[in-house]
């Protein structure tokens, strides 16, 4: 007769081994070897055979196994009969959550394979067996909740007390009591900031005249460490310390998951608060006409990028003898990644030529959409998935009404004499959680459907907004804000990006990337990839 384990498993048996890891667990990095010598010498002393080792590294529990890279490859193999019982070593390796738990046991079960723990008294293929199972997949989620739960809750008395947690405001301190304190040499630079701004300054205009300055960006500062600073002073960056209420003495942390706002005082920086009242108020000033009427609209704003330092390109324009000249040019200098080239690196890119060529393509886009349709139907709604969802739906279904058949089996059963009002207990507590589990699993299924019903529907609007388009083109193409905005959407649809330089002989550069395809038959001869990236190299300064 052959000898058996702890949990009366045969000695013969083959088992896989399943370990998991997330980013927050790595600070240990020998986790997931710990986790295998354990489950090794564990196989050694119940004189079980390894089939084969799964390890999902920097991965949270809370990714459903079908997720995951070697989850997905321990499915599959299950499937293929290649071992009996997946061994973990303890529950919470498997999943983080009830759910994705009873969805991993679930598929497991599905695939002919049962699940087991090195550390707790799991076994799946009977019935008291998948009641500890039950119980210590709720214990796994509430210890979650129960974690974050008391961390949040140190975080909150923490900010209640003045105590300053996370990334440091521009122009403060912490001190060893984790309270705020000033910078003054930071401070003196929120002071100019705010009565430059007041005074009528924009925000593009401030952070050229800090960038020349030689003035180091905010970057980061951690408690009472050095600060690390960023490259280069930005419009959102000066944005951000003006709405700042810090700085008059009130720093507002709100909670997670609710609208209660922590206030705190905190040393003040910025005494007259008319100033800080008079720059919001030029900004929001600013906002209101930035789009007037004489000033020019950049429609690929946001899409052009440098390619030497990766910072975004804006609109630019300059003056000669009455004649307004726009271009796309580089928010930064690149002086440390090319010592000896001029100023900017990147070239000035003539804003009309560069709109009209994406424009072009757009345009190529809409009178033939046929491909690009296509591939936006398969991105938006993947049709084999919609399948997996509803035959799963269905088989849930199915077997939902099999278990309350079942229940009402046993009842029978136990009135009949042949089975003891204990063992009664015992499966009817099991039919329960199983029933419960498969409706958890039900209910997941169905909202994964609406979410596909839902894109594809919104690939279907989109296909016949293009469809429309295509038919009016003259009028996206007029001279409105109406038509401008359209344009506006179409190219954020069709360009995932541009990139602008130099190449090596220092003559311009242009990568303009489409996210469904070349533009054109010509294009094509330079590549058909999804992501497609076409050069020019002319019409530049």
């Amino acid at each position: 007769m052959p000898s058996t384990n702890g949990h009366g498993s045969e000695a013969s048996e083959r088992v896989a081994l399943y370990m998991r890891v997330s980013s927050e667990e790595q600070r240990d990095r020998e986790t997931i070897e710990i986790q295998r010598e354990f489950l090794e010498q564990y196989c050694r002393l119940y004189g079980l055979e390894i089939a084969e080792i799964y390890a999902d590294d920097g991965v949270s529990g809370t990714v459903p196994l079908h997720e995951r890279p070697d989850g997905r490859r321990l499915l599959e193999d299950a499937r293929e009969d290649r071992f009996t019982a997946v061994l973990v070593s303890k529950l919470d390796r498997l999943g983080r959550s009830l759910l994705v738990i009873v969805d991993a046991h679930d598929r497991l079960d599905a695939a002919g394979a049962t699940l087991r723990s090195g550390r707790e008294p799991i076994d799946t293929s009977s019935p008291s067996g998948r009641l500890i199972f039950q119980m210590l997949a709720s214990f796994a989620e509430y210890d979650r909740e129960n974690i974050r739960e008391r961390t949040q809750a140190g975080l909150h008395r923490a900010f209640r007390s003045g105590k300053y947690i996370g990334r440091i405001p521009y122009g403060y301190r912490a001190n060893t009591d984790a309270q705020l304190e000033v910078v003054e040499e930071e401070a003196e630079i929120v002071r100019e900031i705010f009565t430059n701004i007041a005074s009528g300054s924009t925000l593009y205009a401030e952070a050229k005249r800090l960038n020349d300055s030689g003035v180091p960006a905010p970057g980061t500062r951690y408690g009472s460490g050095e600060r690390k600073p960023g490259r280069l002073w930005q419009s959102k960056t000066l944005s951000n310390i003006v709405h700042q209420s810090t700085y008059i003495g009130v720093h507002c942390v709100k909670i997670n998951g609710s609208e209660e706002v922590i206030e705190r005082e905190v040393p003040i920086i910025l005494k007259n608060t008319g100033v800080r009242d008079k720059a919001i108020a030029v900004l929001s000033e600013n906002r209101r006409y930035r789009d007037r009427k004489n000033a020019r609209r950049y429609l690929l704003a946001g899409l052009v990028k440098c390619a030497h330092c990766g910072y975004g390109c804006s609109g630019h324009a300059t003056w000669s003898k009455g004649k307004r000249f726009s271009y796309y040019v580089c928010i930064a200098k690149c002086p440390e990644k090319a010592p000896k080239a001029p100023p900017h690196k990147s070239p000035y890119v003539k804003a009309e030529w560069l709109e009209k060529t994406v424009w072009d393509d757009v345009r190529f886009f809409l009178e033939n959409p046929g491909e690009v349709l296509e591939r936006l139907r398969e991105q938006m709604g993947d049709e084999d998935e919609a399948e997996k969802l509803e035959k799963r739906q269905g088989d849930l279904r199915k077997r939902l009404a099999g278990k309350q058949a079942e229940k009402d089996r046993y009842v029978r059963l136990y009135a009949q004499g042949h089975i003891s009002e204990d063992e009664l207990s015992v499966y009817l507590a099991d039919l329960k959680n199983q029933i419960g589990n498969l409706r958890l699993l039900l209910e997941s299924v169905e909202a994964d459907l609406s979410q596909h019903a839902e894109k594809r529907e919104i690939a279907e609007t989109t296909s016949a907004w293009l469809a429309t388009l295509r038919e009016h083109i003259s009028e996206v193409e007029a001279e409105t804000d109406e038509a401008f905005q359209a344009r506006r959407q179409l190219v954020k649809l069709l360009v995932a990006g541009i990139t602008v330089g130099r190449k090596e002989d220092r003559s311009p550069k242009i990568d303009i990337t489409y996210r469904f395809g070349p533009p054109s038959e010509a294009a094509g001869e330079r590549g058909t990839e999804e992501m497609f990236v076409g050069s020019t190299q002319n019409a530049l300064s």
